[in-house]
């Protein structure tokens, strides 16, 4: 009888101890790290908060180089798929004063979706969605003085993309409460782009960051939001959250609603594959969530689809490894 509950004893223990081996990568937060500030949902992120630190890590360094202002025309090629020419004389400084001599160049461009997610840099204007063929990033600086363009002044950006799209605009970047926005650039600008067979020119007056885009119209199925369905003790203060297409150049960002503590999307077009990407940071430890879904048309107009997420400790090159991938 003692050797048959030895036995009980023993294969329960091993039971458990498989069990728990299965599910080492599911989250178990450290002692005291649900009570620590930043796994509470906030209306004012300041600068101490993880969600802070996790944004910069994923940051990419612009490419930086330099060109002559005088007379000629400058042209930097150094990118690849990206020639940007700057007319004679086209920079002033802070108050309108010519600018000659050499001028740092620093240039960005993204045209993959993992890249969007690192900058977030997403594809919305308002609550619309916005197919991409890139966002590029141009600042002209001297003696670490940020410089303007002289009034007229338009620069040339020959920007390669394949497949085109003649549907394509130019929109210009803004910052709204930590997430990123795109306006239409005005027709007023007189800003415009030519359709080549490798990809665009752009003629703009526009520095910092533009995208090549287009309203997304939808397929006749309606819209619907999705929500993050998360740990509650990944918030806004540790975590962000995307919306990835799978078949078209789109990502959509989750905002933070500290009202309902969820991550909603804006309006996504139904019927299509998505994957809902969470990257958090707690401690010193990072995490990401990853779940495909298709959007689907809800019961009632006002609901929302959730999709459950369940965020895996891993490292952050690991995280940046995904993020290359899409």
């Amino acid at each position: 009888m003692k050797i048959k509950s030895l036995l009980s004893i023993f294969f329960a223990a091993a039971f458990l101890l498989n069990a728990c081996q299965k599910n080492t990568d599911i989250f178990i937060p450290d002692a005291g790290q649900l009570n620590g500030p930043d796994t509470v949902w906030t209306n004012a992120v300041n600068s101490s908060i993880q969600i802070n630190s996790l944004k910069n890590n994923l940051l990419i360094t612009p490419y930086v180089d330099s060109f002559e202002v005088n007379a000629t025309v400058a042209t930097v090629t150094s990118l690849p798929g990206l020639i940007v020419s700057f007319p004679p004389h086209c920079c002033v400084n802070a108050a309108g004063q010519a600018v000659t001599g050499r001028v740092q160049v620093e240039l960005q461009i993204i045209k993959k979706k993992g890249d969007m997610v690192r900058l977030n840099k997403a594809t919305t204007y308002n609550d619309s969605l916005l197919t991409t063929a890139g966002h590029i990033f141009i600042r002209l600086k001297k003696d670490t003085q940020q410089l303007q363009l002289a009034p007229g002044i338009k620069f040339h950006i020959r920007y390669i993309d394949l497949p085109i799209n003649t549907q394509m605009k130019l929109f210009a970047g803004e910052e709204l409460n930590s997430y990123y926005n795109w306006l239409p650039i005005p027709p007023a600008a007189k800003d415009s782009i030519i359709f080549s067979t490798q990809g665009y020119d752009i003629y703009t007056s526009h520095l910092g960051w533009i995208s090549i885009s287009n309203i997304y119209d939808g397929n006749n199925l309606g819209f619907v939001k999705v929500v993050a369905d998360i740990p509650a003790y990944f918030t806004n203060a540790n975590t962000t959250a995307f919306a990835v297409f799978k078949d078209f150049r789109s990502v959509a960002a989750m905002r933070a609603d500290v009202s309902s503590r969820k991550f909603v999307s804006n309006r996504l077009p139904v019927g299509k594959q998505i994957t809902l990407v969470v990257i958090s940071k707690l401690g010193d430890d990072y995490y990401l969530g990853t779940e495909s879904a298709t959007t689907q048309a809800q019961a009632t107009g006002s609901a929302n689809q959730a999709v459950r997420v369940a965020p895996v400790k891993k490292s952050f090159a690991e995280i940046l490894s995904y993020l290359n991938s899409l």
